[in-house]
C-alpha cells in the first residue's frame, strides 16, 4: 500500500519567527526592515453599481453619450420679430426653414427653459455705476431701502429669461464603440479618442450649419448644460442653488447622480399631473404635461404670432421640449407616396361597393400630388418634411393651480391659434421627456408639416428691450412678460450715441408723468435733473421726503426781470472743452462763431413774436430786426435794451416804430422776463432736481392764427421758447463728464422756428459730449419729424394714437417701423380702457424704441417706489373717489 505523502505545510512569515536572529544580523535594525513585505491579497467587494435613473451615461463638453445615441447640444440666441418689417421676418424663417433642412436624417431635440431674473445681480449693477446717490434724509426712503423695495417687485411678477437649447442626435453608436467604453469605464475613463475624433468631424459640420444667419447657434458651455439637465429633471420647480464648482465639462456615470438625487417623483398611471418634491428644501410641484395636436394652417408672420411662442404671453413660466425627425427629400417622398396609396386604396374600396367616396379623398389627394411635384422640382427645403411631438409643461403649487393653467393655456391656443392641445395619459412618461437623452413617450400625437412651419415655431423670438443697467420702469406687454430697465446715460456712454428722447402720445397718454418718474428716478442717482413743465404738476416733486432737501421749483410767472434774457440763455463755449493745438483752435473758433449765430437767430425769433403777428409777417419787419441784430455785440452780457437801442437810432421810422412796439410790450409784466440782464446764479448747480414751471399761464392753441391770440397767450409763444433754452442753460454750468438728464414738455412750440430747430440740433450733438440726457415730450410725432432731427434720436416712447391714422403713421416713422402693415392699430390699442367700466385705468402703455433698434410694447410700472405715484396723480380731484383698476401699477396722467 503506498505511503500517503505528506500534507504541504505553509512556509510561515519571516516577521512570525519570534526571538530568532541570524548570526550577522545586528540586533537594533527597526521593525520595519526586519519584517518582509505582505503579500496584496485579491479582494473581491459586492459593491453596488450606482441606480442612475438617467440614460444618459456620460457628458463631454457639450455632448451627451448614451448607450446607443451622442447628442451636441447648442444655445440658441435670442432674435427679434415685434415690430420688424415682414421681408425681414420672412428672411429670418426662410434661413432658419435651410438651417432644418441641412438636418436632414437627424432627430432633434428642441427645448426651451427659463431662468429666473437676478434681481440681485441687476441691483448691485445699479449701485456700481451709482457713483453719488442722493444722501439720505431722516424718515425718508434710502437708497438702500429704494433698490430692495425693486427687488421686491421683480421677484413679486415673477420675471423669467426665456433660454432655447438645440441638440441634434447625430450618431448611431456602433457594438464596437459602447463595449470599448464599457472596458474603458473599469478603468476610470470613458468614451476612447478614437470615437471622439470621429464625432468631432461631425461636430464641425453642426457647427457651420447652425451658427449661419438664422439660428446662429453655439455650442453650450458646461454651465449651460448643466442648467438644462437640473431644469428638466426638475420641471417648473426653484432653480437650483450654485451649479457645480467644476467647468470642465466631463461628468461620469457615477458623477450624474447628482442631477437626480434631490428631486422625488410620485406618479400614477392614470394621474393627471406628477408630483415633484424637493427633498433637501421641501418643495411641492404638479406638472401637467400638454401635447400640440391638431392644428390648422397659420399664417404667419403676415397674421399669427410664433406658435411655440405664444404660451409666454401668460404670467408664469412654462416649459417646451419637441423631438423632431427631420426627413429629407428621399424619405419624405417615400411617405408621400405610402399615403397617396392609402388614399388611392380608399377610394377604390368605396368604388367597389357602389357608395360615393368622401370628397376630403379626392383633395387630400390632389395636395399630396402638388406635394410631390413641390418636392421633386424644388429645392431642398421644399421637400424636407418634419415629423416631431411637442410638449408643453405647466406647473403649480397644487394640483388644482396646474390644472387650473392647463385650461386657459388650451384655450389661450385654441382661440387666437387654433391649435388643440391635448392632455394625454402617461403624464411621468412625457415629462421625461423633457430630460435630454430620454425617448419618447409614445408616437402619438405626430406634427407631420413642412420645415418652414416648424421654423416659424420660432420660440427663440426675443421680447426685450431696455439695458440692464438702468432704472426699473416697467415690463414688457406683448408675447410675453421682461422686465424693462432703462439707462438715459447708456447711449452716450456706452453706444457712443447722441442722449436725445422723444415722448410722443396724445393727451392723456402719460408722457408727462413718465418724464417726471424718470427724472425722480435720475435724481435719485445723484444726476443733475432739470425739469421744465409748463402746466405745473410735476413741480410736486420736489415735496417727496427724499428729495425736498435736494430740490427746488422755479416758477417763471412769478420769476425777476431779465430771467428769460435770449443773448444769455446760449452759453459761450469754453477753451477747456477742446483739444489742444491748432486744430483745437479751429474748432473752438467754429463753436464760438455758432454761438454768436445762433444768439442772432433766437433774438430775431423772439423779437418776431413779440411784436403783433400783422407786423411781424413784414417783410421789412425781418429786415429791420436782421440789421439791428447784426449791430449789437452777440455776446451773453448784451440784453433787448440794446436792439431796441438800435431800433431806435435808424433813420428809418419804420425801425423807430418797430422799437415802440418792442417798448408796448415791455410794459406787460411777463414781457419783462425778455429785457434787463439775468439775475445772479438763477440756476444753480446745488440742487439735484429743479423743476421750471409757467403755472397758470395760459398756453394758446396753435390751431388758431396768432391774430385771434389773445395777450396772454401771444407771450406764452415766446416764454416757451426762452424756458427751453433756459432748462438747458442749467446743463452747461458743470462738468462735461457728470451725469445730466433735462426734460421738456411742450416741444411742439419749438416747431415752425428757425431757432427750434437749430436748438434741438445743438442739443442733439451736444447730448454725447456733455453726458446729457435730454427728453422732449409732444403731442403730434411731426412735430419732431419737422424739426428734421429724427436721425439723432436715440430713445422714443409713444403712447396711445387713435384719433388719426396719418398722425399714428407718422408715429411709426420715428419709431422706424414699416407703416401700413397693420401696426397702426397697435398704437391705437395702447391704454385702452373697458367702455363698460367705471374704473379709471390704472396703468400706461407705450411703445418703445430703445438705442440698439429693439421695439416692444411696454407698460410702465413704477409702483414699487412709495408715494411716487400719487405725486404724479394728474386725475382731477372728484375722479381721485373712484375705484382703480388695478391699484399696483402706474397711474399716469388721466
Amino acid at each position: 500500500m503506498p505511503e500517503k505523502a505528506p500534507a504541504p505545510q505553509r512556509e510561515k512569515a519571516p516577521a512570525k519567527k519570534r526571538g530568532r536572529k541570524k548570526k550577522d544580523e545586528p540586533a537594533n535594525l527597526p521593525a520595519t526592515v526586519k519584517a518582509a513585505p505582505l503579500r496584496p491579497h485579491k479582494l473581491k467587494f459586492s459593491d453596488r453599481d450606482p441606480a442612475i435613473e438617467l440614460e444618459i451615461s456620460e457628458i463631454a463638453g457639450h455632448l451627451t453619450f448614451t448607450q446607443s445615441t451622442v447628442t451636441a447640444w447648442y444655445y440658441l440666441p435670442e432674435v427679434r420679430w415685434a415690430f420688424r418689417p415682414d421681408a425681414e421676418r420672412e428672411a429670418l424663417l426662410s434661413a432658419i426653414s435651410e438651417q432644418y433642412a441641412g438636418l436632414a436624417g437627424f432627430r432633434l431635440h428642441l427645448r426651451r427653459t427659463n431662468r429666473p431674473f437676478p434681481a440681485d445681480e441687476w441691483a448691485r449693477t445699479v449701485d456700481s455705476f451709482t457713483a453719488k446717490p442722493l444722501p439720505d434724509v431722516t424718515g425718508a426712503t434710502s437708497w438702500s431701502d429704494h433698490l430692495v423695495a425693486a427687488q421686491r417687485h421683480l421677484l413679486s411678477v415673477n420675471h423669467a429669461e426665456g433660454q432655447t437649447y438645440l441638440g441634434v442626435t447625430f450618431a448611431r453608436r456602433s457594438l464596437g464603440d459602447t463595449f470599448s467604453e464599457r472596458i474603458l469605464r473599469m478603468f476610470g475613463k470613458g468614451t476612447s479618442d478614437g470615437e471622439r475624433r470621429k464625432l468631432g468631424r461631425t461636430v464641425e459640420q453642426f457647427d457651420e450649419v447652425l451658427n449661419a444667419f438664422g439660428m446662429r447657434g453655439r455650442r453650450v458651455t458646461p454651465q449651460e448644460l448643466e442648467w438644462l439637465l437640473f431644469r428638466s429633471v426638475a420641471l417648473c420647480m426653484a432653480p437650483p442653488g450654485p451649479l457645480s464648482p467644476v467647468s470642465n465639462g466631463h461628468w461620469e456615470r457615477g458623477d450624474l447622480l447628482a442631477l437626480t438625487e434631490q428631486v422625488e417623483r410620485y406618479r400614477t398611471p392614470y394621474g393627471s399631473t406628477v408630483k415633484l418634491v424637493n427633498r433637501m428644501t421641501g418643495e411641492e410641484r404638479h406638472v401637467a404635461v400638454l401635447s400640440v395636436g391638431r392644428m390648422e394652417p397659420l399664417e404667419i408672420p403676415e397674421k399669427h404670432e410664433p406658435w411655440m411662442h405664444f404660451h409666454e404671453r401668460l404670467p408664469w413660466p412654462m416649459e417646451l421640449s419637441s423631438r423632431i425627425d427631420i426627413l429629407g427629400s428621399n424619405s419624405s417622398f417615400k411617405n408621400l407616396e405610402h399615403r397617396l396609396r392609402m388614399i388611392r386604396s380608399q377610394q377604390l374600396d368605396y368604388a367597389e361597393h357602389g357608395i360615393d367616396a368622401p370628397p376630403e379623398l379626392e383633395r387630400l389627394a390632389k395636395r399630396a400630388l402638388v406635394i410631390g411635384d413641390e418636392m421633386t422640382t424644388g429645392l431642398p427645403v421644399e421637400s424636407a418634411r418634419a415629423h416631431g411631438w411637442h410638449r408643453i409643461a405647466v406647473g403649480g403649487r397644487t394640483r388644482e393651480e396646474c390644472l387650473e393653467r392647463a385650461r386657459r393655456l388650451i384655450q389661450l391656443y385654441s382661440r387666437e391659434l387654433r391649435i388643440s392641445l391635448q392632455h394625454p395619459k402617461n403624464q411621468d412618461q412625457l415629462a421625461r421627456e423633457f430630460i435630454p437623452g430620454e425617448p419618447i413617450a409614445n408616437t402619438g400625437y405626430v406634427r407631420r408639416m413642412p420645415v418652414k412651419l416648424l421654423a416659424a415655431a420660432l420660440p427663440q423670438a426675443a421680447s426685450t428691450v431696455g439695458d440692464r443697467r438702468g432704472d426699473l420702469i416697467g415690463r414688457t406687454a406683448g408675447t410675453c412678460r421682461r422686465p424693462v430697465f432703462l439707462d438715459l446715460h447708456f447711449p452716450m456712454e456706452v453706444r457712443e450715441r447722441s442722449g436725445l428722447g422723444v415722448f410722443v402720445a396724445e393727451p392723456g397718454g402719460g408722457k408727462s408723468t413718465l418724464m417726471g418718474a424718470l427724472g425722480y428716478l435720475n435724481a435719485r442717482r445723484g444726476v443733475q435733473v432739470t425739469l421744465l413743465d409748463p402746466s405745473g404738476p410735476l413741480a410736486r416733486l420736489c415735496q417727496m421726503p427724499e428729495l425736498r432737501p435736494y430740490s427746488r421749483v422755479l416758477n417763471l410767472t412769478g420769476s425777476e426781470q431779465g430771467t428769460l434774457a435770449p443773448y444769455s440763455l446760449i452759453p459761450t463755449p469754453v477753451r477747456t472743452e477742446f483739444a489742444t493745438g491748432p486744430s483745437g483752435d479751429r474748432e473752438y473758433e467754429i463753436a464760438v462763431s455758432n454761438a454768436r449765430a445762433e444768439r442772432r437767430m433766437l433774438v430775431q425769433d423772439i423779437c418776431s413774436m413779440l411784436v403783433p403777428p400783422q407786423v411781424a409777417k413784414e417783410a421789412s419787419t425781418a429786415t429791420l430786426l436782421r440789421h439791428a441784430v447784426r449791430q449789437v455785440p452777440a455776446e451773453e452780457t448784451s440784453t433787448l435794451d440794446d436792439v431796441v437801442a438800435t431800433l431806435q437810432g435808424l433813420d428809418d421810422d419804420e425801425g423807430k416804430e418797430l422799437a415802440n412796439l418792442l417798448l408796448d410790450t415791455a410794459e406787460m409784466p411777463l414781457a419783462l422776463l425778455f429785457f434787463g440782464r439775468p439775475p445772479e446764479h438763477l440756476l444753480g448747480a446745488d440742487s439735484a432736481l429743479t423743476v421750471i414751471t409757467m403755472a397758470g399761464l395760459r398756453l394758446p392753441d396753435l390751431k388758431i392764427e396768432r391774430e385771434y391770440w389773445s395777450a396772454e397767450e401771444s407771450l406764452a409763444l415766446p416764454m416757451l421758447h426762452t424756458a427751453h433754452r433756459l432748462a438747458v442753460r442749467r446743463c452747461y454750468g458743470g462738468s462735461m463728464s457728470s451725469r445730466k438728464m433735462v426734460g421738456l414738455d411742450e416741444a411742439h412750440f419749438m416747431e415752425g422756428w428757425r431757432s427750434g430747430r437749430s436748438f434741438l440740433v445743438r442739443l442733439a450733438r451736444d447730448s454725447r459730449k456733455w453726458n446729457l440726457a435730454a427728453l422732449v415730450a409732444s403731442q403730434n410725432p411731426r412735430d419732431i419729424l419737422g424739426l428734421d432731427v429724427q436721425n439723432l434720436v436715440s430713445t422714443v416712447f409713444v403712447g396711445r394714437i387713435a384719433e388719426d391714422q396719418e398722425i399714428a403713421s407718422e408715429a411709426l416713422r420715428l419709431l422706424r417701423v414699416p407703416v401700413h402693415d397693420g401696426y397702426e392699430a397697435t398704437l391705437a390699442s395702447l391704454s385702452q380702457a373697458d367702455a363698460t367700466s367705471q374704473s379709471r385705468l390704472g396703468f400706461r402703455e407705450f411703445v418703445m424704441r430703445d438705442v440698439d433698434g429693439r421695439v416692444q410694447k411696454v407698460r410702465v410700472d413704477v409702483s414699487y417706489v412709495d408715494g411716487l405715484l400719487d405725486h404724479l396723480d394728474t386725475t382731477p380731484a372728484a375722479a381721485k373717489a373712484l375705484p382703480t383698476a388695478i391699484p399696483s401699477l402706474s397711474d399716469l396722467e388721466v
